[in-house]
């Protein structure tokens, strides 16, 4: 199973048709820049074996904490 999907990523990065293969590449930037990944194709090939390990990066923001005694307006 691993091997397939290694040999459909091998076909689709390496396309003959430019504009199938600028649109594999296009997602697989899409893809990794979201993770915050450098894009090449070791990296997007990780991706789309699904053995890429990216840390999380810390939750720059959190919501604060409602106190316990503050409730909804009231309704008119």
């Amino acid at each position: 199973m691993a091997d397939d999907k290694d040999q459909q990523f091998t076909r689709m990065w390496n396309e003959e048709n430019k504009s199938k293969r600028a649109k594999f590449r296009n997602l697989m930037k899409a893809k990794l820049d979201v993770l915050h990944v450098e894009v090449t194709e070791e990296n997007a090939r990780a991706f789309w074996n699904g053995r890429l390990a990216v840390r999380q990066p810390e939750r720059i923001y959190q919501m604060p904490e409602r106190p316990e005694s503050r409730r909804p307006p009231r309704r008119r």
